[in-house]
């Protein structure tokens, strides 16, 4: 009797546990570890972390499928692109949330913005859409990027376009932040130093423009030989609509922002003969790229694109040092297990150096008889 009435108090008690939010007690103790994200739900970048966002989305998946011991859950927060709120979320996703990690998707300023809340807060952040070099300048031991960066992919695209007969001069255009500063910092040196062509014009658009008319009347009258237009999507199918309305007909070279099929589908053999470098490509032929489009198209029926593969690398980044040492392990250890990473990924292998940068090499692609060709 006496026995009875004990299961009976252990059985209340429970209940009253549950009652009282016991359940996320429960999911702790079976291993469920949050990552968190910081993206823009709206704004020029808003297609791209939409993308990222299901890349991270179909490396969870992946996690999930398997016997571990870890479960893992992503928490995504709009920052809409804006320094200031990317801290507020980022803050909300440490404090509140209590993520394992944190990422801020695009642009890179607002990686910069909670680099200092990273380091306060012990939380790694893994930064997978960065292409600013000096995210990894700063001496912070809880940043980690998995991207590409505009050092890099300038010197790769520059080598393409000095290859390019006749190819005498050019001009440049480039987002007004710190990406779109650097990519133009970078490829007047990568350009320099190979010789050629001479930059005859630079400038800068605002996030928020819509029209590029000025802009483009201005690099025609220069008369240039070729263009470096670095403007992300949709904007980028205006600039094409435009250049192709006031008769500007040069060949272009531009980022990943072009390799884009929505970009393709809208402006058709307006993107004909342009290069860009990219990270990834479906026609990649490794074992890491075809899991990769295996797990998306599984997820979300659709082939992905880059940046897609930008956020299944960064999610299985700390993934993969989350189950190495377990979801109940500090974020220092977290930290220390990200620092050791060495994988393959889609985008290449991810082994970090002392500064935490993965220097994954970009590659070339050509847009040629309607469709994306990866060229090396």
């Amino acid at each position: 009797m006496h026995k009875a009435n004990g299961l009976q108090r252990v059985l209340l008690a429970f209940g009253i546990l549950m009652a009282l939010g016991g359940s996320t007690s429960v999911a702790n103790a079976q291993g469920v570890a949050k990552l968190g994200i910081g993206y823009a739900e709206s704004g020029p970048s808003a297609f791209l972390s939409g993308q990222y966002r299901k890349g991270y989305e179909a490396a969870i998946d992946v996690a999930n499928r398997e016997e571990g011991p870890v479960k893992f859950e992503l928490v995504a927060r709009d920052h809409r692109g804006v320094p200031a709120e990317a801290v507020a979320v980022a803050k909300r996703l440490i404090e509140q949330d209590e993520v394992k990690t944190i990422d801020m998707v695009l642009p890179s300023t607002v990686v910069f913005a909670v680099m200092s809340l990273s380091k306060e807060s012990k939380t790694p952040l893994v930064a997978g859409y960065a292409y600013a070099p000096s995210i990894v300048e700063q001496g912070n031991p809880y940043v980690f990027r998995t991207s590409t960066n505009s050092n890099l992919v300038s010197i790769a695209m520059a080598k393409v376009i000095h290859a390019v007969p006749g190819n005498n001069t050019i001009a440049l255009l480039a987002p007004n932040d710190d990406y779109g500063r650097s990519v133009i910092e970078f490829t007047e040196k990568a350009l320099a130093k190979i010789g050629s062509p001479k930059i005859v014009y630079k400038d800068y658009y605002a996030r928020d423009q819509t029209d590029f008319s000025a802009i483009l009347l201005k690099i025609k009258s220069l008369n240039p030989d070729s263009l470096y237009i670095d403007v992300r999507y949709p904007a980028s199918v205006t600039v094409m609509k435009q250049m192709a309305e006031i008769g500007l007909k040069k060949p272009v070279f531009s980022s990943v922002n072009f390799y884009n099929e929505k970009l393709a589908n809208e402006v058709g053999d307006l993107l004909e003969g342009t290069h860009m470098s990219a990270d990834w490509s479906p026609n990649l032929p490794d074992e890491a790229s075809k899991k990769f489009i295996e797990e998306f198209k599984r997820k979300f029926g659709t082939v992905p694109d880059t940046p897609a593969a930008y956020g299944f690398t960064a999610a299985m980044t700390a993934i993969k040092a989350i189950q190495s040492v377990g979801v109940k392990a500090s974020k220092e250890e977290i930290r220390a297990a990200i620092a050791k990473a060495d994988f393959a990924s889609p985008i290449g292998r991810i082994h970090f150096d002392n500064r935490g940068d993965a220097n994954t090499e970009p590659r070339i692609m050509v847009f040629h008889d309607k469709a994306f060709r990866l060229i090396n």
